[in-house]
């Protein structure tokens, strides 16, 4: 009888990694199950050892060394999760290695690729922008010329966080886009989808992809992600064929077991997929997706699953909750912060967390690392909680000297 799950990349520094820690530990606990985590030497200090039964060395980011590795743990695993892209494919590897039910090794190379991603979709009889894998500036030309007028995006293949992601609106912006990027690495180039971005949330049960969480997507600079809030502003026709779109769309990457996190874009009536994950979803959404649905347990519905237990009910939605991350305006040298305790003390915030204080330098965001704090807060609407999230964010003050002084600026930990 399985008696633990194992969490491949357990050393969660960011407060929603570690929120993810404290959910899918309560609810493991909740059906009889202990967590085993497992890291990089370096990184298991950050691990939360009250969550776990057992801590395992281990390189979660190589996914033959990791399966080595496992294969001399003693335990009977139900299920393994990953909450960083880096450790998706090891978990697969892993996971095939135990017989740990889980995504495939090649499903989830697939949804590291965004390549593969795409051309699995276009398959699939999705609609999806036109997109290739190019080396090179004359590489992306020849794709600009075969396309239609742009924009277009030029992005990492494989990439996280908002990082390198670049808006190219003629053929005189390539050379700047490609500047910084590893030579000869293969980077994709899409055309770009306009309107506005969601993130679609939930677990597969019995091969059925459940939807526990749509939300709505704000954006900063450089394509950072600035704020989401649950549920997103969309019709029931809208919602109607994101639901009908990840039917199709998941099994088409191989994606048929687990939690997913998968983003796309509304323009008029019709739905884009973008990105597909084989994990949960950041900034802080699972849990904002238990204030919104009150009475649903989202790890829960996972394990229940890989237990072969009965899935439970999925709760009506009928409250709100938002997270808007801190940006400090305009670079230079923090000098002080002010109204942060008295901001984030109120009943409505559900989690909040400052990750730069006097003294830090303040560079420009270009991705997501680069964020300077986060809050959350629940609510009986989305305009209760945008609302609340204004008054917060109103009431802390950051003072920045005009000053840069030169050199590299420092980041806050990547999650």
């Amino acid at each position: 009888m399985p008696t633990a799950v194992l969490v491949m990349g357990c050393g969660l520094r960011s407060g929603h990694g570690r929120d993810q820690i404290r959910l899918l530990h309560e609810q493991a606990r909740r059906r009889g199950l202990d967590l085993i985590g497992a890291e990089k030497p370096a990184n298991l200090s950050f691990a939360d050892a009250s969550r776990f039964s057992a801590l395992v060395p281990c390189e979660v980011e190589d996914a033959a060394a990791a399966a080595a590795t496992m294969k001399s743990v003693d335990a009977e695993f139900a299920g393994v999760l990953a909450f960083r892209d880096l450790c998706v494919e090891p978990l697969a590897e892993v996971a095939r290695t135990l017989g740990i039910p889980a995504i495939s090794p090649a499903a989830a190379r697939t949804t590291r690729n965004k390549d593969l991603s795409r051309d699995r979709l276009r398959e699939a009889g999705l609609p999806q922008p036109a997109a290739a894998l190019v080396r090179d500036v004359a590489e992306a030309r020849e794709f600009l010329d075969a396309t239609p007028p742009g924009p277009w995006i030029l992005k990492p293949r494989d990439g996280m966080g908002s990082a390198q992601v670049d808006l190219v609106r003629s053929a005189a912006d390539l050379e700047q886009a490609f500047d910084g990027r590893p030579q000869g690495s293969p980077a994709l180039i899409e055309e770009f989808v306009p309107g506005p971005e969601f993130s679609a949330d939930g677990v597969v049960v019995g091969g059925v992809p459940v939807i526990t969480a749509l939300a709505q997507k704000s954006m900063g600079p450089s394509f950072v992600e600035t704020g989401h809030r649950i549920p997103a502003d969309l019709s029931d026709a809208q919602t109607a064929l994101v639901d009908a779109q990840m039917k199709v769309a998941l099994p088409a990457v191989g994606l048929t077991r687990g939690p997913f996190h998968v983003e796309f874009w509304t323009n008029g009536t019709g739905v884009v997929l973008g990105e597909i994950h084989a994990r949960p979803g950041g900034a802080f959404i699972p849990t904002m997706a238990e204030y919104a649905r009150p009475g649903l347990e989202m790890y829960g519905l996972y394990l229940d699953d890989v237990l072969g237990r009965p899935a439970q009910a999925l709760p009506p939605t009928t409250r709100s909750a938002g997270m808007r991350h801190l940006i400090v305006r305009p670079p230079g040298r923090l000098a002080s912060v002010s109204g942060w305790d008295e901001a984030v003390s109120v009943d409505q915030c559900v989690a909040s967390g400052l990750l730069v204080g006097p003294g830090d330098r303040i560079g420009p965001v270009t991705w997501s690392a680069d964020r300077h704090g986060f809050v959350v807060v629940e609510g009986a609407s989305g305009a209760e909680v945008d609302a609340g999230l204004d008054r917060i964010e109103s009431g802390i003050g950051f003072e920045v000297t005009e000053e840069e002084p030169p050199g590299p600026v420092s980041s806050p930990p990547a999650p």
